[in-house]
């Protein structure tokens, strides 16, 4: 008894949902979209928190060059050895 006039009552909303499938499938869709859209902005802008910023600062290593590595870096610079092939390397660009 109580289940008949449950399904009574709800028969209008199952008439509104048939008829408006194709819509309320279309409206669905684009508030999905919208959604993952202002998502992936807000993701897109979020600055790193200062844990992160830290962890991130820690994980860096700085470079050190003896001197000996500096000045063959320079005596090499200075040489200025061109080096060039004979094969023809096939891009050249057309706009030289």
């Amino acid at each position: 008894m109580k289940l008949d006039s449950l399904i009574i009552k709800l028969l209008p909303v199952k008439t509104f949902i048939v008829r408006y499938a194709v819509v309320i499938f279309v409206v669905s869709v684009v508030g999905i979209f919208i959604y993952m859209t202002l998502s992936i902005a807000r993701y897109a802008n979020l600055e790193p928190t200062s844990s992160q910023a830290e962890d991130r600062k820690a994980s860096l290593t700085a470079v050190r060059l003896d001197e000996k590595s500096i000045t063959k870096i320079k005596e090499l610079q200075d040489q200025n050895i061109s080096i060039e092939s004979l094969f023809d390397n096939g891009r050249a660009n057309p706009f030289q």
